[in-house]
């Protein structure tokens, strides 16, 4: 009668299964649990009912337990010591739990060497805490282990939550936010405690919820130089170094750079830096695709620029841009002597009518034009210079050699062709009237810019133009005469020269920093919300929380019961 009340080996069984079957099944159980990681260890069973009791004192309860909290122990005691390394007494509790002697001080002894160690070592040891089971807890601690482990509720009351003492760093409560997608009600102070320390990532995700602006200046807490240009190209492009553009992979800022540093003239067709060099260089035919490339007030400049030619009127913003006269002169046409004096761009559009004035041979509008330019010495000197070698051409035209000479005189000392031309004005003085050769330039009288190579072409175009002209074809020629003669000598010397130099009636060659965009906000360049981004975040919360998380163990009730 007593064999039938032995009902150990098959308790938790099949009642129905006879005797031999459950002493059977309870043995299969019994190798399975020797052969688990976490059953036996190979010297013989798990820890005795002695030594169990003994464990009950550090708050492990179980063979499971126990097995558990002695890996955690040998991990704990194998990890390299940080900077500060941890207490003797606690290394000492730890070895002498190992030793068979469990210690009611091994929670305290385990957290002061956790808090030498880094976060991730904090969040495997909680880990191993809270899935033994062990009553090392406060209550708080226990719902927010729970919860960081995604064991417990995802919502906790406000006044559940860590104080800002308990969670100096703000790392549960950016998990917090992430986990309820609530970063967007994070307040500035609590962003400030964890721009210094959170993944890159993570400030972008801040960023695109609003809950970190410019006014933040992120970028000001950060260590790394690249992180903190990102964010300055992120939030407030203006600023960021354009130097750093290339290394933190920002393209259109490193287009824009080039652009303006005129380093590259070959765009993509179409693209915003292709229509823009356009229009630098005076293609007046695609302004109208440019704006779809420009923001609302540069489309607004740009056809402020195009009414602007209607009268020749400019905004003193625009004409102190050099990048913008190719364009304005493109689409300006003066039908009268323009005003010098208003404007550096007026004074160069003035000398260069004038001179087109003289090679188009309406000498009467040149006339006009260079009576300005002579009468205006405030301008850039090297203008001043061509248009009184401008006009004093106009006057040995007429044969009014005195006044030529006295015109060039006042620059002969500065240019090597004024000097040749004042020589050329004396030489002719000393010549008998009737002796003189004529005295228009060649080139001008073919309407081409002085020493042009292409006045052959141009010879026989005008010859075909004029065939029944008798007069015109004469003197074109005696200029296609005077020209192969100067060419056959090599000898330009009885040909008034003008310009003095042709750079100086050369419009600028700048890009239009006026009508560049500014530069565009970076696209982010992180994950969203990335899972290791915030295993980090919760790994810190797990460290920072350790002096309330693990204490003394709490006593259990009368009734806790230890199975082997």
């Amino acid at each position: 009668m007593t064999n039938e009340r032995k009902p150990t080996p098959g308790q938790g069984l099949d009642p129905s299964m006879s005797r031999a079957e459950m002493v059977e099944a309870w043995r299969e159980r019994r190798r399975a649990r020797k052969a688990s990681p976490d059953g036996p260890t190979e010297d013989g069973g798990g820890p005795d009912g002695f030594t169990l009791r003994r464990w009950r004192r550090s708050g492990v309860f179980g063979a499971d337990a126990a097995r558990r909290v002695q890996r955690l122990l040998n991990d704990l005691l194998d990890v390299q010591p940080g900077e500060t390394p941890a207490p003797s007494w606690a290394v000492e509790t730890l070895r002498q739990c190992l030793a068979g002697t469990p210690d009611p001080q091994l929670p305290s002894a385990v957290r002061a060497v956790l808090e030498t160690l880094a976060p991730n070592h904090t969040a495997a040891a909680m880990t191993v805490v809270h899935e033994a089971g062990l009553p090392w807890l406060a209550p708080a601690g226990q719902r927010w282990l729970e919860h960081l482990l995604g064991s417990g509720p995802a919502t906790l009351e406000r006044e559940a939550r860590p104080s800002l003492t308990e969670d100096p760093s703000g790392a549960f409560a950016l998990q917090y936010a992430v986990r309820n997608e609530e970063l967007d009600t994070l307040t500035p102070a609590l962003c400030a405690r964890t721009l210094p320390w959170i993944p890159l990532g993570l400030v972008d995700d801040l960023i695109d919820a609003g809950a970190v602006a410019r006014d933040a200046e992120p970028w000001r807490l950060r260590s790394e130089e690249d992180e903190k240009q990102y964010l300055l190209a992120r939030l407030a492009p203006e600023e960021a170094d354009p130097d750093a553009a290339l290394t933190i992979g920002w393209e259109e800022a490193v287009q824009r750079q080039r652009f303006l540093a005129g380093e590259d003239d070959e765009w993509p067709e179409g693209s915003r830096y292709d229509l823009l060099q356009r229009a630098a260089d005076g293609d007046t035919s695609r302004l109208k695709e440019l704006e779809s490339f420009l923001p609302r007030p540069l489309v607004v400049r740009l056809r402020r620029v195009q009414d602007g030619a209607l009268t020749g009127n400019w905004d003193p913003d625009m004409l102190a841009d050099p990048g913008l006269w190719r364009l304005m002169s493109a689409l300006w046409e003066p039908k009268a002597a323009v005003n010098p004096a208003r404007s550096a761009f007026h004074a160069l559009v003035a000398l260069r009518y004038a001179y087109d004035a003289i090679c188009a041979g309406e000498l009467r509008s040149a006339r006009a034009q260079l009576e300005k330019l002579v009468a205006y010495e405030e301008g850039d000197p090297r203008q001043h210079a061509e248009a009184v070698n401008m006009s004093a051409y106009l006057a040995f035209v007429d044969e009014d050699l005195d006044s030529a000479l006295i015109t060039l005189t006042s620059v002969a000392d500065r240019h090597p062709q004024a000097e040749a031309n004042l020589e050329l004005v004396k030489r002719r003085r000393a010549t008998p009237r009737n002796a003189r050769p004529d005295a228009a330039n060649p080139y001008l009288e073919l309407r081409l810019p002085n020493g042009s190579p292409f006045w052959k072409q141009r010879y026989r175009d005008l010859r075909r133009e004029s065939v029944d002209d008798r007069d015109e074809a004469a003197r074109l020629n005696r200029a296609m005469r005077r020209i192969q003669q100067a060419e056959q000598a090599e000898d330009w010397s009885d040909i008034f020269g003008l310009p003095l130099d042709a750079d100086t009636f050369a419009l600028p060659s700048a890009p239009p920093v006026t009508l560049v965009p500014p530069a565009e906000p970076m696209p982010r360049r992180t994950e969203p919300e990335d899972p290791a981004d915030l295993t980090v975040v919760r790994d810190r919360a797990l460290a920072e929380l350790l002096p309330t998380l693990l204490n003394a163990p709490r006593r259990p009730d009368h009734q806790h019961r230890t199975t082997v």
